[in-house]
Parts: C-alpha cells; sequence; structure tokens
C-alpha cells in the first residue's frame, strides 16, 4: 500500500501507520486508509486532496500538539511514573569488592549494597545480574515491545496497566525472597518485564503529543530520574537499614502504587483507540538508509562508554582517601547534571535557528558530536588527572550535563531519518537497544580492565587508568564517527557537483 503522509502540518502521521476514521463521501464512516464502498478509493490527485482535508478536520477536533492542557498532563504523568516506577532499577552505586579483590558494577540501586553485606545473600558475586535483567529487559526488549505497541495500538493503555501491575506485584513477590533465584526473579526478571511492557507505550503516546518541541518533552521525561535521584537512594538506605529489605519492598510496592496509581488514568494517547481497528505495517525503510547505521554506531560507542564514570565515581574518590559521604555526593552532582543536560540537549534539539541553518533546526549531527566529545575530554583530562574532590565535582558536572544528554537525542535522530512517529518509535527503540548492549558489557568489560593496585600519583590513580582510557576512547570514537559521517557526505556533494560540471561540457578551473 501507497504510504500517503499528513500534509496540514499537525501530527504528520503517515496513514498507513495510524489508519484514522474518515468521513469518506458516501457517508459511511469507516476505519482504515485503503477503501470506501461501493469501490475502492483511487489515490488520485482529487482523492488525495479530499484525504488530506479529512484529515485536517480530524486534527481540528482533537487536542493540541507541543502544548495546552492535555499535552501537558501527559507529561506530568509520564514524569512521575519515569521518576519512581523506572527509577526503582535505574540507580548505579559503585564497585563492591568481591571475594579476590577485584569490583564489579551493580546496576540497580542501593538494594544491592546492602543485599551484599547482609544475610542471607551476603557476598553473593551473582548478585549484579538483578541489576542487569532490570535494566537490560528494558534496553534490549524495546524492539519486541515496539512492535507489540504499532501491532495492537488501541491496547496502549492496557499494556501500561499490566506493565505497572507486573513490577509492583514483583516487588511483593521479592520482599518474600527466600533464596537469590527466586530473588532474580522477582526483583530482576518479572519487575524488569512490567517495566518494558509499560515504557514504550508512553513513548508512542508522547510522540503523538509532542512533535516539534518533542526533543524537549524527551528530556524533561528523562530527567525526572535524575531529579529522583537526588532523594530516592537515600530514603530506600535509611528504610534498609532500619525496617530492613522484606519491609522495605513492601512499602515501595504501597509507595509505588500511590503515587503512580493516580497518574495511569492521565496516560492517554492523542488520538482515539479506534483510529487502529486495522494492524498498522510496520515501516522498516529506515534499515536502507545510510545515516541509520552512523546513529547506530555513534550511539553503540557511546553506551560502551557511558557507565563507567557513573559507576566508579564514587569508588575513585574513596580510593583517594576522601569519605564515603563525599562519595556520594558525587553521584548526587553527577544527577543534577545529568537532568540539566537532558533538559537542555532537549531544547536545542528543537531550536529552529532561520536563515542560518538550511531546515532552520539545529542539524542532531551537531549535537551527537558536540555530546561524546565534550564527555571523552572532560573523562581523559578531568577525571584522570583528578587529585581531589574540586576536580571530581567539576569532571561530575561537566561529564552529567553532556553525556547524560545524550540519549535525549534519539527523538531527533529517529525524525531526522523520518517525520513519521511510527518510524520515529523504531527507530527510538533500536536505539535503546543499542545502549543496552553497554549496559549489559559494563561488567564483563570493567572486570577485564580494572586493577587492585591504587597508585596516587600515577594516571587515574593506578587503578582506573584503564577503565578512565577505555570510557574516555569511546567517547571520542562516537564523535569521530560523526566527523566522518560529515567528510564523507560532504565529498559526495562534490563529487556530485563536479559530475554536473562535467555534464554541462563546463569542465574545471
Amino acid at each position: 500500500m501507497t504510504a500517503v503522509t499528513n500534509t496540514t502540518g499537525v501530527g504528520q502521521f503517515p496513514l498507513q501507520s495510524r489508519p484514522v476514521p474518515l468521513q469518506l463521501h458516501s457517508g459511511v464512516r469507516r476505519h482504515g486508509t485503503a477503501a470506501a464502498p461501493p469501490s475502492p478509493l483511487s489515490f488520485g490527485e482529487t482523492s488525495l486532496q479530499s484525504l488530506d482535508k479529512d484529515v485536517e478536520n480530524l486534527d481540528k477536533r482533537l487536542p493540541p500538539i507541543d502544548g495546552g492542557p492535555a499535552a501537558w498532563r501527559f507529561l506530568v504523568a509520564a514524569f512521575i511514573i519515569e521518576a519512581f516506577m523506572f527509577g526503582m532499577v535505574n540507580y548505579k552505586i559503585p564497585q563492591i569488592a568481591n571475594a579476590d579483590g577485584i569490583g564489579f558494577p551493580l546496576n540497580y540501586g542501593v538494594f544491592q549494597n546492602y543485599y551484599f553485606t547482609h544475610p542471607p545473600f551476603e557476598g553473593n558475586p551473582n548478585l549484579s545480574t538483578i541489576g542487569t535483567f532490570g535494566t537490560a529487559f528494558y534496553f534490549l526488549g524495546a524492539p519486541i515491545a515496539t512492535y507489540l505497541v504499532r501491532r495492537y495500538y488501541r491496547w496502549q493503555r492496557a499494556f501500561i496497566w499490566t506493565g505497572s501491575s507486573i513490577s509492583i506485584i514483583g516487588l511483593v513477590a521479592a520482599s518474600f525472597a527466600p533464596d537469590f533465584g527466586t530473588l532474580l526473579a522477582t526483583q530482576g526478571i518479572i519487575y524488569g518485564m512490567g517495566v518494558l511492557i509499560m515504557y514504550y507505550p508512553i513513548f508512542s503516546m508522547l510522540n503523538e503529543w509532542w512533535v516539534d518541541r518533542r526533543g524537549l518533552a524527551l528530556g524533561i521525561f528523562c530527567a525526572a530520574t535524575g531529579v529522583s535521584g537526588l532523594f530516592y537512594p537515600f530514603v530506600l538506605e535509611i528504610l534498609l537499614h532500619k525496617y530492613g529489605p522484606a519491609t522495605t519492598l513492601r512499602v515501595s510496592a504501597i509507595a509505588l502504587t500511590l503515587v503512580c496509581g493516580p497518574m495511569l488514568p492521565l496516560l492517554k494517547g492523542r488520538y482515539p483507540a479506534s483510529c487502529d481497528e486495522q494492524a498498522p505495517e510496520m515501516d522498516y525503510s529506515f534499515f536502507k538508509m545510510p545515516l541509520f547505521y552512523v546513529f547506530s554506531l555513534t550511539a553503540v560507542l557511546q553506551g560502551l562508554g557511558f557507565y563507567f564514570p557513573m559507576i566508579y565515581l564514587p569508588s575513585y574518590a574513596t580510593s583517594l582517601g576522601l569519605s564515603d559521604s563525599m562519595g556520594a555526593l558525587l553521584l548526587v552532582v553527577c544527577s543534577f547534571a545529568q537532568t540539566l543536560g537532558q533538559l537542555g540537549f532537549g531544547y536545542f534539539s528543537d531550536l529552529r535557528v532561520k536563515r542560518v541553518w538550511r531546515d532552520e533546526r539545529v542539524p542532531v549531527e551537531i549535537l551527537l558530536f558536540v555530546s561524546p566529545l565534550v564527555s571523552g575530554v572532560a573523562i581523559l583530562g578531568l577525571w584522570g588527572m583528578a587529585s581531589g574532590i574540586v576536580m571530581l565535582v567539576g569532571f561530575g558536572l561537566v561529564y552529567g550535563v553532556f553525556a547524560g544528554g545524550f540519549v535525549v537525542l534519539w527523538a531527533r535522530m529517529g525524525t531526522t531519518l523520518s517525520p513519521s512517529p511510527s518510524l520515529a518509535l523504531i527507530t527510538l527503540s533500536a536505539f535503546a537497544c543499542e545502549r543496552g548492549v553497554g549496559n549489559v558489557a559494563t561488567g564483563p568489560i570493567s572486570a577485564a580492565l580494572l586493577t587492585a593496585d591504587v597508585e596516587p600519583a600515577e594516571y587515574g590513580i593506578g587503578r582506573f587508568k584503564n577503565i578512565v582510557l577505555y570510557s574516555g576512547a569511546c567517547m571520542l570514537a562516537s564523535a569521530a564517527v560523526m566527523v566522518g559521517w560529515g567528510v564523507w557526505r560532504k565529498g559526495v556533494r562534490w563529487v556530485g557537483r563536479m559530475g554536473e560540471v562535467e555534464e554541462k561540457g563546463g569542465g574545471v578551473r
């Protein structure tokens, strides 16, 4: 079927991806895009004009995009869900020494620190797999979740309610876990599955409500975990040490129900569920675009180096002789800076600069170059040479802003490939999956790079030298990909212009 794109400028969704109820000329209201009784609708010039008029009339009856009470109500609800529900699996803590003296990173919060130092899981070297499952599900499972969201569009709200229920059940079940296997299945797999099921329907709805300001909206949404990171870990730590993990998990489940439950009815898409009685066709045309693979490579490289500073910065501080509270302060600094970075990069990705950029929007390629470049320079120049709290705080601020803002660019990376919300959601899930590669690979890579000896006079105080060099190199390589793409594109344009000159017989002087 030929894809017919809405040219009204409102919503900009392809009709094959989002069938809408059309009032066709026969006076019979039908769902879909292909036919109107008594004969198939031909896509001639007259038919296209009438089809666009139908879509324009539909959009006029819907709430406005990029603002208005409905759009902001959705974004506030999504922000709260992101802050509390996703925050349970999104906290990073520093390395914890195992029996061999070599640390390994944990990715699912302050619970692990308590588990590692208290029975019945004390000293268990496999605790990191719980956090890995919790975060890897909503990264690596993104393509599958996106397919289901697009295939069963009208069930998006049901996915959100189901996913949130599964996550809360996982926390309650984890509070009764007698052994590691049960804890892995509940707090890791079940909770992670619930987050995955509810995460991508929210992304799909966000794409409907926010079009020209989608980068800023995604920045606000993603910044929620940074905001909750300023207080959430400390509350959990107090509860754990005062009441233990069982009570803390049950209290967390009750709190999530009370805080996030009232937000769920506010999570509604802009288009009514009846707009998708026919299953939409999945558009994978972006696989034919070289720019998609450029974006993918820079995203993978950035993801491979992203997690190490967040995980090892507190441990680096304590290795310098600073207190544990200083290490915790550095995490708060990074969370705060990450929030600023996501808001800032979201704003600049939407920014239109007239008479400067050809498309009147700051090219996302520039932002994709600046983010990993500054991050890499900060890692190699500030972190690797840090000998006190001042340089570490400075590094945390710079790295948090520029590295943390990268994820927000996924929205504009998708719309650069296609303005279709359907295709933008699919590409976003691809980039999320690529970030998951870095998330999962962090553990085994760090185990191979981290050394046991601390030498304060050496670069990276000796023990973290390889971590610093590896993480910085990944960031700079990510920036280099965008430089290579720019050089290649200019070369292709130059060759094309030379060819046009030769065809006209002008030659080159």
